[in-house]
């Protein structure tokens, strides 16, 4: 199967996954009590997140197991406003809630292989 979408309904999907996303990091900023407990915040904190993690890996090899979930800790500590026992509490009630997104969205998604081995 092939999908291509381009121009404005790409837009709206990309938003559309980032609100996705987001969302759980949102959610677990305003329980712990973070200062700046923001939706377009926790996007921000992820994107950081993500660029630290990948700085980690190019440049700390075997270490990157610990710098890449501490990039993110460190994002959630300065762009959402917590503590850092607050971004480690953020990051487990976020956690949790993308294993509530895995297991009430992805019941609706089923992926097949209907190959049935002939070539021709």
């Amino acid at each position: 199967m092939n999908v291509n979408i381009s121009g404005l309904p790409a837009l709206i999907v990309q938003v559309g996954f980032i609100v996705v996303f987001a969302a759980p990091v949102w959610l677990a900023a305003r329980l712990v009590g973070a200062q700046n407990p923001t939706l377009i915040r926790a996007a921000l904190s992820l994107v950081l997140g993500a660029v630290g993690s990948a700085v980690s890996i190019a440049v700390g090899g075997g270490f990157a197991l610990i710098l890449a979930p501490l990039a993110f800790l460190l994002a959630f500590k300065f762009v959402l406003g917590t503590s850092f026992l607050g971004s480690i509490g953020l990051a487990l009630v976020a956690l949790v809630g993308y294993a509530a997104m895995i297991h009430f969205i992805g019941a609706g998604f089923s992926v097949s292989n209907t190959n049935t081995g002939i070539s021709t």
